[in-house]
């Protein structure tokens, strides 16, 4: 009975959330992959994401993320949750969709303004606005290629930490 009921718990908090809190799991990505100049340090420790560094419209340039190629696969899922704070600038949330996008870089996002605080935040996929272009595929969890947690579009100091990371289920 006990086995049971722990496996029903565990069951149970699984349908809630999913967490992405593995640090080998995410990666830095900044513009130098297309000639810009911005930089980005990542640093983990004691289940907090650290990003630090500059984000640069020189050369073309305008972003840093914190990346996750995730692999959902169900609908099962309406949006991202995490806790963050940082340098009181706002930050954005990107998602990138599986198959055909035109041009290749299209994205949905949403922003989300950070202080010296921990903050709670809740970001539900259909709240999501398209950057540009075209995608064959609908926003949905399963569609979703990459989650980013992204520094964009304008000239500013990163400096922001987010821990507890999880998908929301529906």
């Amino acid at each position: 009975m006990k086995r049971a009921l722990i496996l029903l718990i565990l069951f149970s908090m699984n349908t809630h959330a999913m967490p992405l809190d593995e640090p080998q799991a995410w990666q830095g990505v900044t513009d130098q992959v297309m000639g810009g100049v911005s930089n980005l340090a990542i640093r983990h420790a004691d289940g907090v994401f650290y990003m630090s560094g500059n984000v640069s419209t020189d050369n073309n340039g305008g972003f840093v993320r914190l990346s996750n190629r995730i692999n959902i696969n169900s609908n099962d899922f309406k949006g991202i949750k995490f806790k963050a704070k940082g340098n009181n600038e706002t930050y954005e949330i990107h998602v990138t969709l599986k198959g055909l996008k035109i041009p290749p870089w299209s994205y949905f996002s949403q922003g989300f303004d950070v202080n010296d605080d921990w903050q709670e935040y809740e970001i539900f996929f259909k709240d999501l606005k398209r950057s540009s272009g075209f995608s064959a595929a609908p926003m949905k969890a399963k569609n979703i290629r990459d989650l980013s947690i992204a520094g964009f579009g304008r000239d500013f100091k990163v400096d922001l930490a987010i821990k507890e990371i999880s998908l929301i289920s529906n």
